[in-house]
């Protein structure tokens, strides 16, 4: 109970200062011409500032200094935190000035080097094809390619107003939530304050103040995010209180739907004979546009299909093996991006066919 309240209060805490600091930075940030313009690929008319990733990381880290415990948060979350306002900044440069997608990704197959060296890895497969402990040079050559990959996915899923935030805002519950039944209190305590701070950021975003994430705010939220799931799944691992594939399952529900979307994008675009990276309009959030859906349902309804394949996990770990249920959880997003697809050609159809009729 005294944990709750000082998650409460820290929370409040950075959600007051979010809400306090975001129009002063959107104001330097339209100074410094730090906007998103509109293009063909964008549905905004007008500049919109680019600060909820420096909103959301400047409150979070403040409230966490002045909170107490430094120590042991250094000692716990430095290589993470340190690492994650790096990816800040590179995300800052890169809504400025366009910083070329090869050099991005250098950045992060580095700092997530530092993360795995630091001793924040991936070490089992927790009964994934049969497979539980792995080899060291395995576990440092999966763990970069998970940060790198889920990072990259996260910023992908950053196309209509509140669908990062809303994800952040749900990743982080998961983490207060397991916290509190794992008794990991600085884990509470980093998830309340990014909660109350993501809070502050989409008052912002889903109103007519408008300001954007940036990839700033997506990579570093995603790269938080990740980072975060792969030590808490290890840290339980070694408790040996709990059966260890909850945790990996949280990370797995949690990053399904970014990642199998883009997944799914890129071998679109190359089964068409285009760069798996050249963008377009053919991720989830678009096909939920397309289905009519505004921007505030399709936040609600993607952080809803997260919650669905979360539930569903949990709901089979003691009945099936861990790979049934990514299996099980592939499907479902399979079924569900079928129907998305099936609602869009009907209505291209019916666009084709009412323009045919006023010929």
């Amino acid at each position: 109970m005294e944990n709750s309240l000082e998650f409460s209060l820290i929370g409040i805490l950075a959600l007051v200062l979010s809400i306090l600091f975001i129009p002063i930075i959107k104001s330097l940030a339209v100074k410094y011409n730090l906007v998103d313009k509109p293009n063909y690929r964008k549905v905004h008319a007008t500049p919109v500032p680019l600060v909820g990733g420096i909103a959301i990381a400047i409150t979070s880290f403040i409230v966490l200094v002045a909170s107490g415990n430094k120590l042991t948060i250094i000692k716990e979350y430095l290589p993470i935190l340190t690492s994650g306002a790096i990816l800040l900044i590179v995300g800052v440069i890169d809504d400025k000035n366009d910083v070329p997608a090869k050099y991005k990704l250098i950045i992060q197959l580095i700092l997530s080097y530092i993360v795995a060296f630091s001793g924040t890895r991936i070490t089992s497969l927790y009964g994934l094809l049969g497979i539980y402990e792995i080899s060291l040079w395995m576990q440092y050559a999966l763990t970069i390619l998970v940060i790198t990959g889920v990072v990259n996915a996260f910023n992908l899923m950053d196309g209509v107003d509140g669908l990062v935030g809303g994800l952040s805002l749900l990743g982080f519950t998961m983490f207060l939530v397991a916290s509190v039944f794992y008794e990991d209190y600085f884990l509470g305590k980093l998830s309340a304050i990014f909660i109350g701070s993501i809070i502050g950021f989409l008052k912002f975003n889903l109103s007519k103040k408008k300001i954007f994430m940036g990839d700033a705010g997506s990579l570093f939220l995603g790269f938080i995010l990740v980072t975060l799931g792969i030590q808490f799944m290890e840290r339980e691992q070694i408790s040996k209180d709990y059966n260890y594939a909850y945790g990996f399952l949280i990370l797995v529900a949690f990053f399904s739907i970014p990642v199998l979307d883009s997944l799914r994008v890129y071998v679109g675009r190359m089964k068409q004979g285009n760069s798996p990276f050249k963008a377009d309009k053919s991720h989830l959030h678009h096909l939920l546009l397309a289905a009519g859906l505004t921007h505030k349902r399709i936040s609600l309804v993607v952080v809803l299909f997260c919650m669905i394949l979360f539930f569903v996990g949990f709901g089979l770990i003691s009945f099936f093996s861990t790979t049934i249920i990514i299996v099980a959880m592939m499907a479902i997003f399979w079924a569900i991006v079928k129907l998305l697809l099936m609602i869009s050609s009907l209505n291209d159809w019916s666009k084709t066919i009412k323009a045919m009729e006023q010929q």
